[in-house]
């Protein structure tokens, strides 16, 4: 078992279910603008490099490109059904807790308010010693700034350190940053993907940490 002093941990596909509060968020968008609304499946794929990008690839195909207006409608909407069926995923919650006496963060590319009324109604921010969103810094993964702020915050050398996301771009952000990296295959990162970016371990279930990591 690997010793490990801090843990960061992706947010949307890793820790909290919320393909489908998205999911109805952007077409809620896309239908005010009027334009053809998506399957779940496709914004599964469009899920993961934040805001902007999720909306600039919903719009991919429908002959507009005013992404300005698509994100200021999806903040709208997705602000209020953020938590209509966001749950934590199985071991979520035990999972954070079992790591308790270890730092632990969230680096996500969602806007920071959003992880934190999403945590605060489920009632769990408070085991996050350090919350960091897409909009937090001025980059956003896979570039290393944002893990290697959480790093020097905790003053916690690479070799302690454990990223933990369900996409390659968790993946290739730890690896930027000399970190060892833990994929799950639950999430909502394509999972070949994922096997590609050949992270240091792969699960298929956040309980199995506490089988690597002490």
């Amino acid at each position: 078992m690997k010793k490990i002093s801090l843990i960061v941990y992706d947010f949307d596909g890793t820790l909290v279910d919320t393909l489908a509060d998205i999911a109805d968020s952007v077409n809620l968008a896309l239908a005010e603008m009027e334009l053809t609304t998506l399957s779940r499946e496709t914004i599964r794929g469009n899920v993961g490099s934040g805001v902007v990008n999720l909306m600039t690839r919903s719009l991919k195909g429908s002959g507009c490109n005013d992404t300005d207006t698509a994100v200021s409608l999806f903040r709208k909407h997705y602000n209020n059904h953020l938590l209509d069926q966001t749950v934590f995923y199985p071991n979520g919650r035990q999972i954070v807790e079992h790591f308790s006496h270890k730092a632990n963060a969230i680096l996500s590319n969602k806007p920071v308010a959003f992880i934190e009324k999403i945590l605060s109604a489920l009632e769990f921010r408070e085991p996050f010693d350090s919350v960091l969103g897409g909009d937090s810094l001025d980059v956003q993964k896979p570039d290393p700034r944002g893990l290697q702020l959480l790093m020097n915050e905790f003053n916690c050398p690479a070799q302690k350190v454990l990223m933990v996301g369900d996409s390659a771009v968790d993946i290739e952000t730890g690896k930027q940053a000399g970190v060892t990296t833990c994929g799950v295959t639950y999430g909502l990162g394509d999972p070949g993907s994922l096997r590609n970016s050949k992270p240091d371990y792969l699960i298929d279930d956040l309980s199995q940490l506490k089988l690597l990591f002490i």
